[in-house]
């Protein structure tokens, strides 16, 4: 079912096209409005909302990536090419690629979720426009365990943080895709205790 936020996509991306030969670094956001001017829900149908019923248009100017999209574009692999020996299918490498650059910004103290995902990706893979695709992919990696979250206070809303992501660096699949030295193993040395073995101790305890 096609939502408020797929139609405000589609509508971005018509809209936009007519904008990009005057204001080049620049984007165009669509916010679809009710009679009364109050934002629609992104997660509501887009049946919802249609020009007979009074709704309304907001068009924005954003600036485009803090960071040029070449540089993204250029550390991406070429098209059917992979590491070798990788287990990592190629969109997941472009994200990790395109995550580190991010991370690499000077003055910059997080990624900030929302902004790699809305701004970023789109820019990386032409399929990532849709919003269910770049979502995918980045859950993907989240549960993967390639890319970690955590909240950060937010400059803007202190009251309400912002999720931000970062590489886990410490997987040889990041290390490789990166092109930096594997981490080492963990090393685990058992240290031996006096007495009897924990195993017999939970055992009794439970009789």
């Amino acid at each position: 079912m096609k939502k408020i936020e797929d139609l405000e996509s589609h509508l971005a991306e018509i809209l936009g096209q007519p904008c990009s030969a005057e204001f080049p670094h620049y984007r165009i956001r669509v916010s679809l409005l009710d009679k009364n001017q109050r934002k629609k829900r992104k997660n509501a149908s887009a049946d919802y909302w249609t020009p007979e019923t009074g709704g309304q248009i907001l068009l924005s100017f954003e600036p485009e990536l803090e960071a040029p999209p070449e540089e993204f574009a250029a550390a991406r692999p070429s098209a059917g090419a992979q590491p070798a020996g990788s287990a990592l299918q190629h969109p997941l490498a472009d994200l990790i690629l395109a995550l580190n650059n991010s991370e690499s910004r000077p003055g910059y103290g997080f990624v900030a979720l929302k902004w790699f995902r809305d701004q970023v990706l789109p820019s990386v893979r032409p399929e990532w426009n849709a919003p269910e695709a770049r979502s995918a992919i980045l859950r993907d990696a989240i549960e993967r365990g390639l890319v970690l979250t955590s909240k950060v206070p937010n400059p803007k809303s202190p009251a309400f943080p912002v999720t931000a992501l970062r590489l886990n660096r410490s997987l040889p699949e990041t290390a490789e895709i990166l092109g930096i030295p594997a981490p080492p193993p963990a090393e685990f040395n058992p240290i031996a205790i006096r007495g009897e073995d924990l195993s017999q101790t939970i055992l009794r305890e439970r009789r």
